[in-house]
């Protein structure tokens, strides 16, 4: 097994960025380590990673000591001729912000000796978020420590990487086309669909206004799309062009035509990743017999749809797709199609780090989406 050298910080869904890693580097390159982290065979680009919040260069890894004595080589550590930032955030500690900032001024001291430097601390919490360090140039003009516990031991890191939170917050509110009424699929979450992909070509047959194709170009993939809805298509091609003009390079190529996901020719060696029409708005729970005539309309939709596909999907080609749940009282209400895929042609990817059903959805949320990961039988 190769060695794991590198740690990543998982995101709010951590079973998220689990599945993600899992698909990019396989099981012998992820191990899970602790709630937050994720140890690696290999460092990643953060940029291309919609489920990881930062990625570190491990110095230490074994038994668990206390913060204030990191087992850690302050030579390992940069410093500048001016003052150097630093920060030291913790994962799965049961420390105070009070007993992390105590080991971060024990550190301070103790680096006086090589220069001068400035102890950055989060506002809340644990942990220094990317806008902190970001605003305080932490990596630009010093280091962030990375501190992970699992169990009992313990892992140190060095940061390599923070996702980059305002390019993501453009590529969402900054396109010149998009529309509540269709759900507005986070980029994060679409980037996330296509890295459980391999294929070169991704086609997302409900597109709406593009955000699948265009994480999918960002990744380096030709990305083809269609919608059932005129209004949809032409978002698309909007989108399309500005995020050509705000990357300022060649992206892989697109299109996008009107067409139904239910007839719709598939590209020749194609991934499907999609998410599929969540059905009406609901701003209060439904009752069951409110919600069974809509999830059984959308059942047939979902079925018709990859049958479609299935007659034209290579065996082992992939389709990642986001299908709605729904949330009446404390329980979720599943669409059943995970029943209907054998008799589809499809099977479900098994992943070792996750067991249980992938939801994305807020804590208020009534509809929320559930991630299906399949592959043509």
């Amino acid at each position: 097994m190769a060695l794991l050298n590198y740690i990543a910080i998982l995101g709010r869904q951590p079973e998220f960025g689990l599945v993600e890693l899992e698909s990019l580097v396989g099981t012998d390159g992820v191990e899970e380590f602790g709630r937050h982290g994720a140890i690696l065979d290999q460092e990643l680009e953060i940029d291309r990673l919609g489920g990881i919040l930062k990625i570190g260069k491990i110095l230490y890894r074994g038994p668990e000591t206390t913060l204030r004595d990191l087992p850690i080589e302050l030579a390992d550590l940069p410093m500048r001729e001016t003052k150097t930032p630093f920060a030291i955030s913790t994962y799965g500690f049961r420390e105070t912000p009070k007993m992390l900032m105590a080991a971060g001024l024990e550190l301070k001291k103790r680096l006086r000796e090589r220069g001068s430097v400035r102890l950055v601390t989060a506002a809340r919490g644990l942990a220094a978020t990317a806008a902190e360090l970001r605003h305080n140039r932490v990596l630009e003009d010093g280091f962030e420590l990375l501190v992970v516990s699992s169990g009992n031991e313990m892992v140190v890191a060095r940061t390599s990487g923070v996702q980059n939170i305002d390019w993501y917050s453009r590529r969402d509110y900054d396109r010149p086309a998009r529309s509540a009424k269709i759900g507005m699929l986070p980029p994060k979450l679409a980037q996330i669909l296509v890295n459980t992909t391999k294929a070169g070509i991704v086609i997302d047959p409900f597109c709406g206004t593009g955000v699948i194709l265009q994480e999918a170009r960002l990744l380096g993939r030709a990305s083809y799309g269609s919608d059932l809805a005129p209004e949809m298509v032409a978002a698309t091609r909007l989108n399309m062009p500005w995020l050509d003009q705000e990357v300022a390079k060649q992206l892989p190529d697109w299109d996008v035509q009107a067409g139904d996901a239910r007839e719709i020719v598939l590209p020749e060696g194609c991934a499907v990743v999609t998410e599929g029409y969540l059905g009406p708005n609901m701003q209060h729970s439904p009752t069951r017999d409110q919600l069974n005539p809509v999830r059984g309309d959308l059942l047939v939709m979902y079925k018709d749809s990859l049958r479609n596909w299935a007659g034209q999907l290579l065996a082992g080609a992939e389709v990642s797709m986001c299908v709605p749940v729904w949330r009446i009282g404390r329980e979720w209400h599943y669409l059943g199609l995970i029943d209907e895929l054998a008799d589809l042609g499809y099977t479900p990817k098994s992943f070792r780090a996750v067991r249980t059903p992938l939801l994305y959805a807020r804590a208020d949320q009534v509809v929320g989406r559930q991630l299906l990961l399949l592959r043509k039988n």
